[in-house]
């Protein structure tokens, strides 16, 4: 399936969000601080007592900085620096909010456990396994189901991935991005393909039935025959989970970022839609089935049977299988999801983090109570995201709304789409078109009552300006 260069220029649009959340994370409250959000907790726990919950762990460490990378993280090979904030800061924040809940007599239902980065990686295996004592005091860990950690595959051998298994982890993410050489220096991120002969070993794999390849596409050095001899070299590999996704080029928030561009320009809208065609063609013809917008999954992974059952979920850590969708988390920069009712994000900065834990603060920076319509178009995104197909029926059951009338505004702005072949309006519902499926996030973006596409460049730089402006 090949996209027309017409189509692809005339909705051309670098959207300011990526919709793994709605509303996105720059229209929550900068007021919703650590009271808020024991409210929150005590009001949706207090309802919910059995909701499941993804509980996350967010290591902000690195010993190497990426240039594409816009995590939340800190550079360092002082160790001593790691071992002050999960002993001295990361434990008390577990300390606080577990004395919160068992103060309120409430308890997380916790079926998932994500440990994100930075780059859990960082920890040596003591230090890892005492992190992993600690939550089991705090929680049953029989009731957890997958239990997945990012994994810096410069940073691991076989031993210590074993070591991971024994703790409990059952699901890898491997951060891959590229295997050309030159790319990969161009990042500075040097990893080869024969890195993963000699962790993925026959024991390892033995111990890990699914695990996760995260690429970038739009890398500075990239083309076409470099990105095809990527996915041959993956598709051997045979990473039963891969999500090709979108190089987001934001130096207002990853200032290291402006260090691709020192050799050219990066490959622009049009070149990244040519080349995630190559990456998704190479997946396809090897038997991997779409799950999502950024997904690819083996036929039989729990990602491809949940989207059987329409039981998968779209988030921040990619698409899900849907076990859990509720985030409680800690760690700097961690955000929680309450159901469809809150938000909640820890501060960016280690030092406000610290200075909130030091006070008996839980270390909160931001968060929102949802509005019926936000969940309402949350809901949407994660629909449009994820399943490429609106049923206007299941609105009216979920929410009890028209979807004609309330969306009337943006269901006229879907005709064009609908001439140009991206979505099929219909009486009943929205189908999004196998080419409509690649412009997905500029379809969602329709449906944004906060930055709608008629929302100018320069309304887009001043918002920008005003979140770089909020200490984090």
């Amino acid at each position: 399936m090949k996209i027309s260069a017409d189509l692809i220029k005339k909705y051309h649009q670098d959207i300011v969000f990526n919709y793994d959340d709605y509303p996105a994370k720059d229209n929550w409250s900068y007021d919703f601080k650590s009271e808020e959000y024991k409210k929150s907790l005590e009001d949706w726990l207090g309802k919910n007592p059995n909701e499941p919950i993804i509980f996350y762990v967010h290591t902000p460490f690195c010993e190497q900085l990426c240039y594409f990378c816009l995590c939340s993280k800190v550079i360092t090979n002082n160790y001593d620096t790691a071992l002050d904030y999960l002993y001295n800061y990361l434990f008390k924040e577990i300390d606080l909010l577990f004395d919160f809940l068992k103060k309120k007599k409430l308890k997380l239902n916790v079926k998932e456990i994500y440990f994100g980065g930075g780059s859990p990686t960082f920890y040596k295996a003591e230090d890892f396994k005492k992190l992993i004592d600690k939550l089991r005091k705090c929680f049953d860990f029989n009731n957890v189901g997958d239990f997945t950690v990012e994994i810096d595959p410069r940073r691991v051998d076989e031993e210590k991935l074993l070591h991971y298994s024994k703790c409990g982890v059952n699901r890898l993410s491997f951060g891959v991005q590229e295997f050309d050489l030159e790319v990969q220096k161009k990042v500075n991120r040097v990893q080869p393909a024969e890195l993963f002969e000699k962790i993925l070993t026959n024991k390892v794999r033995d111990k890990f039935n699914t695990f996760n390849f995260d690429l970038l596409i739009g890398l500075p050095g990239q083309t076409e025959s470099s990105l095809k001899e990527t996915m041959d070299k993956l598709v051997k590999i045979k990473p039963p989970q891969v999500q090709p996704m979108l190089l987001a080029y934001k130096p207002w928030v990853g200032k290291q970022q402006v260090r691709m561009v020192k050799d050219g320009p990066l490959p622009d809208f049009f070149d990244r839609k040519k080349l995630f065609q190559v990456a998704i063609s190479e997946l396809e013809a090897a038997g991997y089935k779409r799950a999502g917008f950024e997904t690819y999954v083996l036929p039989g992974d729990p990602i491809d049977e949940a989207m059987k059952k329409k039981e998968a979920v779209y988030n921040s850590l990619g698409v899900q299988k849907g076990a859990a969708t509720n985030f409680v988390a800690i760690g700097s920069s961690a955000k929680s999801s309450l159901g469809t009712e809150y938000y909640a994000q820890n501060y960016y900065s280690l030092n406000l983090y610290k200075e909130c834990l030091d006070k008996g603060n839980l270390p909160v920076y931001r968060g929102t109570k949802l509005s019926k319509d936000d969940k309402i178009r949350r809901y949407l995104v994660n629909v449009i995201r994820t399943y490429f197909e609106v049923d206007y029926g299941d609105f009216k059951k979920r929410f009890d709304i028209n979807f004609q009338e309330y969306f009337s505004d943006q269901i006229k702005l879907l005709n064009e789409y609908d001439k140009d072949g991206l979505v099929k309006v219909q009486d009943d519902k929205i189908i999004i078109t196998d080419i409509g499926q690649n412009f997905s996030p500029q379809i969602a973006n329709v449906f944004d009552k906060y930055d709608p596409p008629s929302s100018s460049y320069n309304n887009r730089l001043e918002k920008i300006k005003k979140v770089s402006s909020i200490p984090s």
